[in-house]
């Protein structure tokens, strides 16, 4: 038993030391001045590519949350027309197979066109007014 003790003390002696050691190059490295230089325009070039990055996300999120509310409302009103009105699913199929091209048109149109007022064209946007800076 007594022999643990020691052994778990030695542990702790020795993390502490690992503790000390690190304290000690943490502030070497704090305190000593860099061996290398940015360059004058890091921070603009920094700040811009942040900028693009964080608007081109926010634009692209923006676009699948009016996407998804599009497809909720389409699902909520396939869901009434099939409980309140009692539609027939056969006849439903038939119409969309039979018109597929202008349901598959229809739906690209509307995502290409909420794309490029959605994401496309705020960003080149953004980066005109970029550039004029």
């Amino acid at each position: 038993m007594q022999k643990r003790k020691k052994q778990i003390f030695l542990q702790i002696m020795l993390k502490d030391k690992k503790q000390t050691a690190m304290d000690e190059l943490l502030d070497e490295v704090l305190t000593t001045e860099p061996k290398f230089t940015l360059n004058a325009g890091f921070a603009d070039m920094l700040a811009a590519k942040v900028g693009r990055k964080y608007t081109l996300e926010q634009y692209f999120r923006e676009f699948l949350i009016y996407l998804a509310v599009l497809a909720g409302i389409a699902v909520l009103s396939v869901g009434m027309a099939f409980i309140w009105y009692r539609a027939d699913v056969s006849e439903w199929l038939n119409f969309l197979t039979s018109n597929i091209s202008w349901v598959a048109g229809i739906n690209v149109l509307v995502i290409f066109i909420l794309l490029a007022d959605k994401v496309v064209l705020p960003y080149l946007f953004y980066r005109s007014s970029v550039k004029e800076l």
